[in-house]
C-alpha cells in the first residue's frame, strides 16, 4: 500500500496591499482564506486612501482574476459608502 502525504498549510497565494503605512504582504493556502484576510486589511484603511494598489500572485490564473475582482469590488463598495 502506497501512502501519499498531503501538505497542508503551504501558502499558494500571495497578496500585497499598499497602505499608507507601507506594504502588507499576505500569504494564504486557499482562495477563501486569501479573500477574507485581504478584505480585513482593506476594511482597516481609511476610505480616503482608496483605491489602493493590490497585487495577487497565484499559479492558478483564474484564482488570481477572481481575487482581484473581489478585492476591487470591496474597495468600490467602501468608496461608495
Amino acid at each position: 500500500m502506497v501512502t501519499r502525504r498531503r501538505w497542508f498549510g503551504m501558502a499558494t497565494i500571495a497578496i500585497m496591499i499598499a497602505t499608507p503605512r507601507g506594504r502588507r504582504l499576505l500569504a494564504a493556502s486557499s482562495e477563501r482564506e486569501a479573500a477574507l484576510t485581504a478584505e480585513l486589511v482593506l476594511r482597516t484603511l481609511d476610505r480616503l486612501t482608496l483605491p489602493t494598489a493590490i497585487w495577487v500572485q497565484c499559479a492558478d490564473l483564474d484564482v488570481t482574476f477572481r481575487l482581484m475582482g473581489y478585492l476591487t469590488g470591496v474597495q468600490d463598495e467602501m468608496i461608495g459608502a
